[in-house]
């Protein structure tokens, strides 16, 4: 009966104890990004466009992604700058550096500013959407869709491309602080 108890309050320590091990920062922002690559693929096209334009629980999604992105960048950007002298300095260097540029070039307001610009794009398009459908190339319909996509697609693959960096690095850090995830 003693053993069955002690199985029992062994199973219990080690799962709390492999909760406890995965709510660490590094594992939250593992997990964010892998999030953002799921999400960011619909915003490629501009079928995931419209979405965005005209479906406001997806552009929540897409910005409380972004949020607790930004958010939780910042408490790796002030452990890692608390806790420097534990980590390879190379590798704090260049995840400092990319963190850098997603909160200087990729900030809420730039993504919003962005798709703010695409959204009244896509509906002056799909207004005159008739007139182009007569033209050639790039001055016709689905070559205006077709450029369009071309920037949405370099516009995302950019802060993809950084936030899959930072990914990559915090792999390599030793982050043990515990976050409450949300």
């Amino acid at each position: 009966m003693r053993l069955i108890i002690f199985v029992f309050i062994a199973l219990a320590v080690n799962i709390s104890y492999a909760d406890n091990s995965n709510n660490t920062l590094g594992n939250k922002i593992i997990t964010l990004s892998t999030s953002w690559e799921k999400e960011s693929k619909k915003l490629i096209e501009y079928h995931g466009l419209t979405g965005f334009c005209s479906d406001p629980e997806f552009r929540s999604v897409v910005y409380e992604l972004l949020n607790e992105i930004h958010y939780y960048h910042a408490l790796l950007y002030k452990e890692l700058l608390m806790t420097s002298d534990q980590h390879d300095q190379q590798k704090l260097r260049k995840v400092l550096a990319e963190m850098e540029i997603i909160e200087r070039d990729y900030a809420i307001e730039s993504f919003n500013d962005f798709f703010r610009e695409r959204c009244l794009d896509q509906k002056t398009l799909e207004k005159n959407s008739k007139q182009y459908k007569s033209g050639f190339g790039v001055h016709s319909y689905h070559g205006k869709i077709y450029v369009m996509e071309e920037e949405l697609r370099r516009y995302i693959e950019k802060l993809s491309k950084r936030i899959g960096r930072v990914k990559r690095h915090v792999k390599h850090l030793n982050l043990h602080t515990s976050v409450e995830i949300k």
